[in-house]
């Protein structure tokens, strides 16, 4: 079984890509799931009061991300990076969405700048690997990253997934050689 795509290779064939949604926090039960049409509405609301308040535009953001509605996701990003540029977390949220509407170019350029502001930020390492591994199919520059991650933080939740990567991607460059 592949963790992923990345468990084993069959000579010759690249690992398989990780559905879009992988770079997503897992989703809890159903039953637990927030309403997010209501949550949407609500946080509407408070902005027609107060157009600027950074926290309810990032909530918004947010629950158009956990909604998978990347769009709208990225638009309330970007307004809050006019209030908020070198907030990491904000960029790197975005970046996911952009990588999910197949803005991967995007997506790179945003994990790139989280990292520039907080280079201690895990999710946009993680996951800028997982840009460059799946839709650039660049190896190389995916080993890279995540071998810096797991030099940060060697217990990362996906410091497993991450290292079968590795193992699996250099194998593959290895016989392209």
């Amino acid at each position: 079984m592949l963790l992923f795509g990345c468990g084993s290779t069959d000579k010759g064939k690249e690992p398989a890509s990780p559905p879009a949604a992988h770079i997503q926090a897992d989703k809890e039960d159903e039953s637990q799931t927030p309403y997010y049409d209501g949550l949407v509405e609500e946080y509407k609301a408070l902005l027609a009061q107060d157009p600027n308040n950074l926290a309810v535009i990032i909530a918004l953001g947010n629950a158009y991300y956990n909604s998978s509605r990347w769009k709208e996701a990225v638009t309330y990003y970007g307004r809050a990076l006019k209030i908020d540029p070198r907030n990491s977390d904000v960029r790197a949220d975005m970046a996911t969405a952009y990588r999910n509407t197949g803005m991967s170019d995007r997506a790179l350029d945003e994990y790139r700048k989280a990292l520039e502001y907080d280079p201690g930020n895990q999710n946009a390492r993680y996951n800028l690997g997982i840009v460059y591994a799946y839709d650039k199919r660049n190896y190389e520059a995916a080993i890279l990253v995540w071998e810096s991650l797991l030099r940060l933080s060697p217990n990362h939740p996906q410091s497993d997934r991450m290292k079968a990567c590795i193992i699996t991607f250099k194998k593959v460059i290895k016989e392209k050689q």
